[in-house]
């Protein structure tokens, strides 16, 4: 079984691009399939990390690269391993 990792996501610039292509907290989170609490978690960040396939479905919908979330490229490269 492989376990799942988690990525580090900077809570300040995915609230400035969901403010940007002017979401709700409601619609974004609807859209990646997640809590609207748990979206408010990691913007605020009294949570910090976030597993791969949710940070994939923030950035697919909000039509941008996961390093634009604030994950760097050393953590996509161990996610390669």
């Amino acid at each position: 079984m492989k376990q799942q990792r988690f990525l580090q996501v900077d809570g300040d610039s995915l609230r400035r691009l969901r403010l940007g292509h002017r979401l709700r907290q409601a619609d974004l989170a609807s859209v990646a399939g997640i809590d609207t609490s748990y979206l408010s978690l990691l913007e605020t960040g009294r949570r910090r990390r976030a597993s791969l396939a949710v940070v994939q479905r923030l950035a697919e919908a909000l039509a941008v690269d996961m390093t634009e979330l604030g994950v760097n490229e050393q953590q996509l490269q161990r996610e390669g391993e």
